[in-house]
């Protein structure tokens, strides 16, 4: 036994001793002690963690998390997480520091959409991306059904219209471009899934179809009956789609196996006349004819009745004055070649 330990083993002998009955002092009353109260957390900020992500103020994001702030709270109103706010605000530092700090980056919003739809949504690649090596699942559905790929097939009116409603003014380029490198980076196109060309003709807008031509769409295709991908963009009467179409590459004189009629038939017919203004613009060939010896500008004479009818096989729905008044315009054009 050192000196130290010696020390200390004779003070103990000597407070057991005068702790002994009959000592010579008596015990000292103790005062207890005052409780300590523990300090407590800094109050939240003045901004909110959700307007912080969307700001990407990462002091107020810290001091929420000083003060404890749930980084997967639900915002009260919208029901959002503050990463999805940062994914759809596009502030990709707060995001980072989101998930840094325990946000899951599959967390569901109040209708069961997750940071992953919202990427879709705005068009944020580079969220989308990021997102998917931290393992975002591209196959969560919203509550309405909807994966981030379905997402991506919203049309622009309908999109533009709940941007507004969220006071996000994004451009209609910027968000479709996105939308593509996401397409792309979930495996769309080729056949199957929300963006694949089909569908987009089906949908019939052209976000959709630009998303499955940047995952390599062929949009020289033809469908199982032999109609080429451009004759029948021009038959739904959708512009925007048929300049997309040309864009990558489609023939503008491609012709149907099954009788011969191009896409500029297929407009003049239906009285689609910005799809002809399109289609003329890209050296569509008016002089062009149909295995019966149809020009666009024969089947612009077409009467209603024979028109309804081939309308009703081909189950599309036609309105005589408006596809009337529709092939005047296109005559007026072809005329003027």
């Amino acid at each position: 036994m050192n000196n130290t330990s010696r020390l200390l083993a004779a003070l103990g002998g000597i407070a057991l001793v005068f702790a002994l009955p009959g000592c010579v002092s008596p015990p000292q009353e103790t005062v207890p002690a005052e409780p300590v109260t523990p300090a407590a957390p800094p109050a939240p900020p003045a901004k909110d963690i959700w307007t912080a992500a969307g700001e990407g103020d990462l002091a107020a994001l810290e001091a929420h998390k000083a003060a404890g702030t749930g980084v997967d709270s639900l915002q009260l109103d919208l029901s959002v997480t503050p990463l999805l706010i940062a994914v759809m605000t596009g502030q990709q530092a707060a995001a980072e520091w989101l998930v840094a700090n325990g946000a899951d980056v599959n967390a569901r919003m109040g209708d069961g959409g997750t940071a992953l739809h919202a990427a879709a949504f705005v068009g944020n690649a580079t969220a989308a991306q990021w997102l998917l090596e931290l393992g975002a699942d591209g196959e969560a559905m919203n509550d309405n059904g909807m994966l981030a790929a379905d997402i991506l097939a919203l049309d622009w009116p309908t999109t533009e219209y709940l941007l507004g409603m969220l006071e996000m003014p994004l451009a209609q380029e910027a968000v479709e471009t996105g939308r593509a490198k996401i397409a792309a980076m979930l495996g769309l196109g080729g056949g199957e899934g929300a963006a694949d060309i089909w569908a987009a003709v089906a949908a019939g807008d052209a976000a959709s179809a630009r998303a499955a031509i940047a995952a390599g769409a062929d949009v020289n295709a033809f469908s199982p009956d032999g109609t080429p991908l451009l004759v029948v963009v021009a038959a739904a009467g959708n512009a925007e789609f048929a300049a997309a179409v040309l864009e990558a590459g489609a023939d503008v004189n491609a012709r149907s196996q099954a009788n011969g009629a191009t896409a500029l038939h297929a407009a003049a017919f239906l009285g689609h006349a910005d799809v002809a203004q399109v289609l003329l613009k890209a050296g569509a060939d008016v002089e062009a004819m149909t295995d019966d010896g149809g020009t666009a500008l024969s089947v612009t004479e077409m009467d209603w009745p024979t028109t309804e009818y081939i309308a009703a096989m081909l189950e599309i729905a036609v309105d005589e004055e408006a596809v009337m008044a529709g092939r005047a315009k296109v005559v007026e054009m072809l005329t003027a070649q």
